[in-house]
């Protein structure tokens, strides 16, 4: 049997688009803007963004980016990819790429900011995800990353959960509890940095 996670990064058929058009502008869309903001604020020359989703980081950080700044955009479906890139205005400072955050194909020292939002905490191997950033990032690089606060901190995952559980009580779908609601404990996520 397969175990269900397996099948997490299968974002494929109409999921792009379902994923990007509701769930992006209720949950994702204001701290797309935040963490944008932030990054735009170090004035990179260089950015990498891994597990881009939809797309909404890149149409909210590309904006605010300088004229002779190159941006990387990566995510590990490629129809999440191909996704973003039809949402996102031509920009011919961006280059879009097919890559594995625990993999990623580019040279050490390579990035200024590395970024991932709402992200990491499906990386089957943390560790390796943040070793990664490191092993791309410049010597006074930055990886600005975030994750959820655990299930009962978010009202809208944890109706969503419930309400499904009651729904389905033999069968009750656990996947906001299982992986994106898991992984939120701060002294944790500082010790794997």
């Amino acid at each position: 049997m397969v175990p269900p996670e397996a099948n997490d990064e299968a974002f494929r058929g109409s999921m792009p688009e379902f994923y990007d058009r509701y769930l992006t502008p209720l949950i994702f869309e204001a701290y797309a803007d935040d963490i944008s903001a932030r990054i735009a604020a170090l004035s990179p020359r260089n950015v990498l963004e891994t597990a881009c989703g939809g797309g909404v980081v890149t149409r909210a950080l590309a904006p605010r980016l300088s004229g002779d700044a190159r941006y990387t955009v990566t995510d590990l479906s490629q129809a999440m990819l191909d996704h973003a890139l039809s949402r996102q205005v031509v920009d011919d400072r961006i280059t879009w790429r097919q890559a594995d955050a625990l993999a990623l194909p580019f040279s050490d020292n390579a990035f200024d900011v590395v970024v991932c939002q709402f992200s990491v905490m499906f990386f089957p191997d943390k560790i390796a995800g943040f070793s990664e950033a490191e092993r791309v990032l410049n010597a006074n690089g930055k990886f600005i990353f975030s994750v959820w606060d655990d299930l009962g901190s978010n009202e809208f995952a944890d109706v969503v959960t419930r309400a499904s559980a009651s729904a389905f009580p033999d069968d009750p779908p656990m996947f906001l509890a299982r992986t994106p609601h898991v992984y939120h404990d701060e002294e944790l996520i500082q010790d794997q940095l």
